[in-house]
């Protein structure tokens, strides 16, 4: 039994000693609105546009904390100045704190034209641009 126990406190401690460490949202607090705190990954991409060429990478010592987020892109790409630059960063290798509203989904709705909702799909397509009639 205690043999059971001693396995199961060592695979808790290495799964949770695995996870990321979340930047302290605190250390950011000055900052309102989107903001990227800190890097996450050992080197974050710096990108041209959300779907752009990879600029350069930048170390994760090297890499500034508490940027102002200007712009989300569709994919989650976070909009952010560096250096004097206008870069984009991808949410996976950056702890961020997003506030605010999120963008809408625009897509064509399910079993039907765009002026018909259907099902529960609460807020599904709305702030969207509407074309009435048939999709």
């Amino acid at each position: 039994m205690k043999r059971k126990f001693l396995f199961t406190a060592v695979v808790a401690a290495a799964a949770f000693g695995a996870l990321p460490v979340l930047a302290d949202t605190n250390e950011c607090s000055s900052l309102s609105g989107d903001a990227v705190l800190s890097a996450r990954t050992p080197q974050v991409d710096l990108y041209d546009a959300p779907n752009g060429k990879r600029i350069k990478s930048v170390d994760q010592d090297k890499f500034p904390k508490c940027l102002a987020v200007t712009q989300r892109a569709p994919n989650m790409m976070l909009q952010v100045s560096v250096d004097g630059a206008v870069v984009w960063v991808p949410p996976h290798m950056v702890n961020y704190r997003l506030t605010g509203k999120k963008p809408a989904i625009c897509r064509n709705l399910a079993m039907g034209g765009n002026d018909t909702k259907v099902g529960a799909t609460r807020a599904l397509g709305e702030d969207c641009p509407q074309k009435v009639g048939a999709p």
